[in-house]
């Protein structure tokens, strides 16, 4: 079919000056073209090379109108039903864009506004969800603008990405899963030292410390024991660090007051906290997923932050509850993308895993770390 152009275009064309102008724009090579499109083909603006792409392609001038499109374009529309006519050739794709069902993409209208305005330099890249009549998809919109003689285009570009949000939304929960799994396995694991192994040691120790002995014997029994009193420890300690006992016997609030006050104790920090002290006891998976998030996040003030002090404060918000750490220390660089991090991503996924989210905000000074999780009751059995 071609690059299509508005109809209207199309007529004044025919009915203008010489067929001799009509051949230098292009009419003959099946290039259907307006004059505004012409004086645009010193930047390869040519039928095959626009329907060549797999994306959605559409031109717009400087109003923000619908100029011209490709073959992707008129299938999509066709195929998804789009309530305008002629592929909305001739209308203001912006007017065009707040018809549709998509709730997160006014960011991306304004950043096209400002992009057909020469506010934004562009290119401008933006993803959003659109309910379209055969279902929901996911859009990756790409505009650019191209100017001459004050003359404005905009090449913008639509790809459908629905296959690639869910590939790696399915990964995201693949991975919360893996992390749980690890969780649980560490559960195992710790009991298993504590309730099993280090009972034995404790039962070899007593027996030691019965013994009747003398001389050189003497020795080498306060030398065993002592041996056994340093394995006992290290077993107690890695055992905490797999799951800490606190939080299954005593819930997410103290818990995590017990692992900030040791940190504190630890490291020097001056950490102020806000828990209270009857906060109720939680479904396991959202107590484990907010205690990971806290240990990592009050890792990271005392490795990056280089502040001397913090909060910590656990809350319930309604029918969620609010994590949140702070620290008064450099803060996030400028340009810094809070979403990096082998951390801070473990954190994400725990949180999504039980429907929750995080948040990395700039405090000024320092960082704000705000975790949210649903609440959900700890189910007595």
């Amino acid at each position: 079919m071609g690059v299509l152009v508005a109809r209207r275009v199309r007529e004044s064309l025919h009915k203008n000056q010489s067929g001799a102008k009509n051949r230098n724009i292009g009419l003959n090579t099946e290039m259907h073209a307006a004059q505004e499109m012409s004086e645009w083909s010193a930047f390869s603006l040519h039928e095959s090379i626009l329907d060549s792409v797999a994306a959605n392609v559409a031109i717009l001038n400087d109003k923000g109108e619908i100029i011209a499109v490709n073959d992707a374009w008129m299938q999509f529309a066709e195929f998804h039903e789009l309530p305008m006519e002629d592929y909305g050739l001739g209308l203001n794709y912006i007017s065009i864009c707040e018809a549709l069902d998509a709730p997160d993409a006014p960011p991306a209208r304004q950043g096209l506004r400002n992009l057909l305005a020469g506010s934004e330099p562009g290119p401008i890249r933006y993803e959003y969800q659109v309910n379209l009549a055969n279902g929901p998809i996911w859009v990756r919109m790409t505009a650019t603008r191209v100017s001459r003689d004050d003359r404005t285009l905009v090449i913008l570009t639509h790809e459908d990405i629905t296959v690639q949000r869910h590939t790696q939304a399915a990964l995201g929960r693949a991975t919360a899963s893996l992390l749980h799994a690890e969780d649980d396995e560490r559960r195992r694991i710790a009991r298993e030292l504590h309730d099993g192994t280090a009972q034995y040691l404790t039962g070899a120790k007593l027996m030691l410390g019965a013994l009747k002995t003398e001389g050189r014997a003497e020795k080498t029994r306060v030398e065993i024991e002592a041996l056994l009193t340093n394995a006992l420890e290290e077993i107690r300690s890695l055992s905490y660090v797999l799951h800490p006992p606190a939080l299954e016997e005593m819930g997410l609030g103290p818990a995590i007051r017990q692992m900030a006050e040791g940190f504190a104790r630890r490291t020097g920090l001056s950490l102020q906290i806000a828990i209270a002290d009857d906060f109720p006891k939680m479904a396991r998976p959202t107590e484990v997923a907010l205690y990971r998030v806290a240990q990592e996040a009050l890792a990271n003030v005392h490795r990056h932050s280089g502040s001397p002090r913090a909060t910590i404060s656990l809350r319930q918000a309604g029918e969620m509850v609010l994590l949140s750490i702070r620290d008064y220390g450099v803060g996030l660089p400028d340009g810094a993308t809070p979403t990096l991090g082998v951390g801070l991503a473990g954190m994400r996924l725990r949180l999504e895993f039980v429907n929750g989210h995080i948040s990395l905000t700039s405090a000024q000074p320092g960082v704000l770390v705000e975790a949210w999780a649903p609440f959900l009751p700890k189910e007595e059995r």
